[in-house]
């Protein structure tokens, strides 16, 4: 008996036969928009996906959902900032106090706050969900300015990179990107350990 073809009944290809079908609809620019709003907020699907399916669909238009993208991927993380912050302030201050984490916590807001420009821009430039980091933000009330300024150049290189080489080089690119793009951001993120570590005097020894 030979064996199924696994390739059309994977998650990824639904999903992706999903963005194709839906970048042609009316209202693609609303489904961008959610999908980058949701990504940075609590949704698993990132907007790179749907927003490459568009540019295939439609390569005149890339600025506007480029444009799109960004805006509202930046949105819902101003978003997730603010609900984290104040649902840390209004809930978990008082129980971190009563399990006498309070000097912990001051600890790791200060040690946030001095690289929360930096932090941000690598996890927001690798394809490694960056949801963690945008709460860890918001309850240690991270300097907002920098946060906001690190997302915005990190999601912005990386959306800007997807464009590109989708409207450059068509479908048949997509699959090397996915191929190498897991490795990538190890090596981004074994980048950014190595800087924290002489940073701020991680070594363990």
């Amino acid at each position: 008996m030979d064996a199924p073809v696994l390739d059309d009944i994977t998650t990824k290809g639904r999903l992706w036969q999903w963005f194709l079908e839906h970048a042609k609809s009316r209202f693609a620019l609303v489904w961008l928009a959610l999908i980058a709003f949701t990504d940075t907020l609590f949704s698993p699907i990132t907007a790179e996906p749907f927003l490459a399916a568009l540019v295939l669909a439609h390569r005149d238009r890339w600025k506007r959902y480029l444009a799109v993208a960004l805006t509202f991927s930046t949105l819902g993380t101003i978003a997730g900032y603010w609900i984290l912050f104040w649902l840390y302030r209004a809930y978990g201050e008082a129980l971190l106090a009563s399990w006498g984490y309070t000097d912990a916590y001051a600890t790791a807001q200060a040690v946030l706050a001095g690289s929360i420009f930096w932090a941000m821009l690598l996890a927001s430039v690798t394809p490694i969900p960056d949801k963690a980091l945008i709460y860890a933000a918001g309850i240690l009330g991270s300097p907002f300015a920098p946060f906001v300024a690190g997302f915005v150049l990190g999601r912005g290189i990386r959306m800007s990179i997807v464009t590109y080489i989708v409207w450059a080089f068509g479908e048949q690119v997509l699959e090397a990107v996915d191929k190498y793009a897991v490795w990538a951001s190890v090596l981004i993120l074994t980048v950014f350990a190595g800087y924290a570590i002489v940073r701020f005097d991680l070594w363990p020894w």
